[in-house]
Formats: structure tokens, C-alpha cells, sequence
């Protein structure tokens, strides 16, 4: 303590009523209080105008259920596929027979254009009203499928 500090300067008056306990309080932290305060307020604001602008922005989602027919009303003729990856014909009796892994060591989905082996866990994947059969490779080939890179190297 330096000699020109009154020893009692930084002393709180020992019996102070309730209004002046909160007086000392405040002319003690005012600069602190006002402080926070205005961070508070500020920040509710800022979060507040965020909320609205995101309520004003809000907007329906869009459902497509098909594509095809919304891009034949759009261009106002019909949507143009390329089917040269697809399989064209194939025998009735090949897509309604469940594949057998001992006579169809292949196997590829009606709705793709990738066949795999019986084996492969993507095939095991496929519907069995989907599943097309293939007695060898150059067999799903020629009907315009391509091997699969997880199983056909």
C-alpha cells in the first residue's frame, strides 16, 4: 500500500441498505452492465432479423413425378432417350424365369444397363421380377448390356 492511499477508500460501508448496496453495484460495474446489455440486445436482434428473413424466403418444395412426361409438356414434343445402352428385345421367358446361379452364372436388373456375376452383392441387390438371365458374357453383351466394374473385369 503506497503512503498517499486512504486505507478505508476501497472499503464497502459495513451496514449499507438493499438501495444502496445496488447503487454501489452499479457505480461500481456500470460501464460493464451496459456493456453486456447492448451485446445481448444485439445479438436477439441480429438473430431475430435472420428468423424473419428466413420465414420470408421460405418457399413450397417442387415434386416431379415423372420426368419424362414434365419434359414432353415443357419442350411441348417428346423427350428424346438414348436407349443404346439399354437392352432391346428380350425373350419373355428370360424375364419372367427366377434366375438359377448353377444356369445363370450372369445376371443383370431390366432396368439397367450393367450385368454382374450371380455372385457379386449387387446382383443379390436386383428384384427377382427385374433379374434377366445370361448363360455367359458375350450373351448379355450382344443384348447391349456392359459388364459392371465392381464384379466383370
Amino acid at each position: 500500500m503506497s503512503t498517499f492511499e486512504d486505507p478505508g477508500q476501497n472499503k464497502i460501508p459495513q451496514k449499507l441498505t438493499f438501495s444502496q448496496k445496488i447503487k454501489y453495484f452499479w457505480l461500481k460495474y456500470e460501464e460493464k452492465i451496459i456493456l453486456t446489455i447492448g451485446i445481448i440486445l444485439i445479438a436477439g436482434i441480429a438473430f431475430e432479423a435472420g428468423f424473419l428473413q428466413g420465414e420470408k424466403n421460405k418457399k413450397e418444395s417442387i415434386v416431379v413425378n415423372k420426368v419424362a412426361a414434365s419434359a414432353e409438356r415443357a419442350t411441348g414434343e417428346t423427350a428424346n432417350i438414348d436407349n443404346t445402352n439399354q437392352p432391346t428385345e428380350k425373350p419373355p421367358e428370360q424375364n419372367t424365369a427366377l434366375p438359377d446361379t448353377k444356369n445363370c452364372p450372369y445376371v443383370a436388373s431390366k432396368n439397367s444397363n450393367k450385368y454382374h456375376l450371380a455372385s457379386c452383392q449387387f446382383a443379390a441387390k436386383i428384384k427377382p421380377e427385374n433379374k434377366v438371365c445370361f448363360s455367359s458374357a458375350d450373351e448379355a453383351q450382344k443384348r447391349g448390356f456392359q459388364g459392371a466394374k465392381c464384379c466383370i473385369k
